[in-house]
This record gives structure tokens, C-alpha cells and sequence, in this order.
């Protein structure tokens, strides 16, 4: 979800945020990254057709190599950085009804594949880096992988009873699944699989930490009519309104303790006892592009473009998470249909951003 104009309330802290603004406009000239290695393309591209909305409706736009780059969702599901690996996973053939995806381990120096693994039929969600160097890779089961592709583990949802298995989210340190179970919530130990059951009602959550699970719901209404936004932070204590005001959208855990709330112009940081911790102004609309397993660098996506949903430009600048203040920006070679595709190494000092076109690995300043 791209985030328009409205103003912020948010229990009453006007003053706070006033007094908590961070100098975090983009206006100032950014240190650059240093590119260590570029590659692709990494798999046989396919040529597809584009759709524009515009004012006189949809339009096809000329066929181009598809960089399955156009889901912002999966912008953060697609590739990691896992050990002295970069992992991703790609549609390995767009007109196949099999529905290959394939694996890819490279090396995180070179950025040359080491090792590949195709998934028939698995229904992939998204891959997730342990904090133990391993890989999740999420679908009809959750797999979990070693760096050079080979199973240490797997988690059946028709063995444990449950009907559905939905994990799309891993907590930022790398040490914990969410799975929402419908109805259900539950936690897996990524180095295990083992899960410890959160709740039985229904959720859909948008991130977790090792704790619990924090979801942009509408509960809340009936004490608050005359605002449209909530997130809940829920662990094993039970559901806790942490934020309630005109504009939210899919809070994301940067800590175990700290949470981006993305929905606003001016995104906020905030805790999961609802205190304020810093308001952040962005100029442009962004999206969420991953933290690092530490805990001290988070990115996003800076966007411009053309019509309704044709992406003219895009930008990723990296930020302190104890500062908010901009550390770098760095401009993919390859524009995205949607969002690059990005994950940060687990000690921050290093992203990877790109697509299954071209993959380019950058160190931080």
C-alpha cells in the first residue's frame, strides 16, 4: 500500500510529536554504497505484457522481460542473506502449470552460484534467513534449508492437524516463524520448527517478533469511531491497542521491542507498550525494504511515478534504527516493475538489491 496525505493522532501526544520530529528529510546529498558485485541474469527471462491505469482507463504497455520484481510484498520475501550465502528464489518458468520455483545460492562474495534447487508445485510464499545461517523457505510446508540448499527440517501442517499453514513473516532477529493457522496464530522456532500456540481466534498478521505478532485490524471501532486505524501487538498476555489514529497501514517489527508504523507521511516508530519513539518525515512515497538481524539498520523503498502504477524511479535509502537519520542511498541499475528486491547482511554492513535480471551487492557505509 503506497500512503497519502493525513494528519496524524495518535493518543494525544501532538506535543510529543512536535517536539520528536527527526531531521529525516531526504533533501540532504546521501553518502553512496559501494557496489561489490553485480550478476544476472540469473534465470531465462520470459517476455510479458504490462498493464498501465491511467485517466482513460487500462492500457497495455510493450512486452519486456519480466524482472519478477513487480509485488511489494515479496520485495522482502525473495532474497536473503544467510551465512557466506545470498539465497533467492524465482519463478523458473512463468507458462509452466507445474509451478517451478528455483533456488538459488550464491556467493556472498562473488555473487557466483554456488548451488540451485527446484520446488514443483510448493506454492513458495517467501524464503526467510535464520539467525543460525539457514534458510525457511515457506509454502505448502515450511523447509528449513542450509546455505548450500539441503534439508535440516520441515514442518507439516497435516501432521500437527492444522488446515492451513500461512507463514509470511519472520521476527527481525531471525529466530522466529509466524504462522497463522486461520483461525489461529502460532510461533515456530526457526532453528526447531517447534510451535507454541498464541491464540485460537483468527488473525492476519504483518509481523512478528519473538513474542507475538503485531496486525493492522479494525477491532477497535467501537471505541474509537472517528478513527480508521489500529495495530494490536498480540503475545501470550492477550491483544494491547498500541496505536490508534486517521492513517496506518502493515506495522513492521524493526526490534523485538520497536515498530515502523509505514502508513503515514510521516511514518512513526513506536514501542510495544504504544509509547512514541520517533516521527520520521519521507519525501515521496515508500515502502518497507527490510532490517538487518541486529537491529540497527532498516530501509525503504522512495518511489516516484508515472499514472496510477507505472514506477518511473526508485530509490532505497538506508537509516539508523537508533538515530532515524539516512545513512546511504543506493539506485538499482534495473528499474522494478514494482519494488527491487532487497535484504540486508546480518550485521547491517551490506544489502543486496536487484532482481532475478540483475542482483548487485552494496556495502554500507
Amino acid at each position: 500500500m503506497r500512503y497519502g496525505s493525513q494528519l496524524l493522532r495518535n493518543f494525544g501526544l501532538s506535543a510529543l510529536l512536535l517536539l520528536g520530529l527527526a531531521p529525516f528529510g531526504l533533501s540532504q546529498k546521501m553518502p553512496q554504497a559501494t557496489r561489490v558485485w553485480s550478476v544476472g541474469p540469473l534465470t531465462k527471462g520470459e517476455q510479458v505484457m504490462g498493464v498501465v491505469f491511467g485517466a482513460g482507463g487500462a492500457t497495455l504497455t510493450s512486452p519486456r522481460v519480466d524482472s519478477q520484481s513487480e509485488s511489494t510484498f515479496q520485495a522482502t520475501r525473495s532474497v536473503v542473506f544467510a551465512g557466506d550465502r545470498v539465497v533467492l528464489i524465482s519463478r523458473a518458468a512463468l507458462a509452466d502449470p507445474k509451478q517451478v520455483n528455483r533456488l538459488l545460492s550464491l556467493d556472498a562474495k562473488t555473487g557466483e552460484i554456488k548451488d540451485s534447487r527446484d520446488l514443483v508445485g510448493f506454492g513458495v510464499r517467501g524464503i526467510f534467513a535464520t539467525n543460525d545461517s539457514h534458510v525457511i523457505v515457506s509454502g505448502v510446508k515450511v523447509l528449513r534449508l542450509t546455505t548450500d540448499l539441503k534439508d535440516d527440517g520441515v514442518y507439516d501442517c497435516n501432521v500437527t492437524g492444522h488446515k492451513f499453514c500461512h507463514v509470511e513473516n519472520i521476527s527481525p532477529d531471525g529466530s522466529t516463524l509466524g504462522n497463522a493457522t486461520r483461525p489461529g496464530y502460532e510461533l515456530l522456532d526457526a532453528d526447531t520448527l517447534k510451535s507454541t500456540v498464541l491464540t485460537g481466534n483468527g488473525v492476519v498478521d504483518t509481523s512478528v517478533n519473538r513474542k507475538g505478532f503485531v496486525a493492522n485490524d479494525v477491532l477497535w471501532t467501537s471505541e474509537y469511531p472517528n478513527e480508521s486505524s489500529f495495530v494490536t501487538y498480540t503475545d501470550a498476555t492477550g491483544g494491547h491497542l498500541i496505536y490508534h489514529g486517521k492513517c496506518g497501514s502493515r506495522p513492521q517489527f524493526l526490534t523485538d521491542d520497536l515498530v515502523f508504523e509505514p502508513g503515514c507521511k510521516s511514518p512513526l516508530i513506536i514501542d510495544t507498550n504504544g509509547k512514541l519513539i520517533k516521527t520520521l518525515s519521507v519525501k515521496g512515497e515508500f515502502s518497507f525494504a527490510g532490517v538487518s538481524q541486529n537491529g540497527k539498520r532498516f530501509a525503504l523503498q522512495v518511489a516516484n511515478f508515472s499514472g496510477m502504477h507505472s514506477l518511473k524511479r526508485e530509490r532505497f535509502v538506508v537509516y539508523s534504527v537508533d538515530t532515524g537519520e539516512p545513512i546511504a542511498e543506493i539506485t538499482p541499475d534495473v528499474l522494478a516493475e514494482g519494488q527491487s528486491w532487497t535484504a540486508f547482511s546480518p550485521d547491517g554492513s551490506m544489502i543486496v538489491i536487484g532482481s532475478p535480471l540483475k542482483l548487485a551487492l552494496y556495502r554500507l557505509p
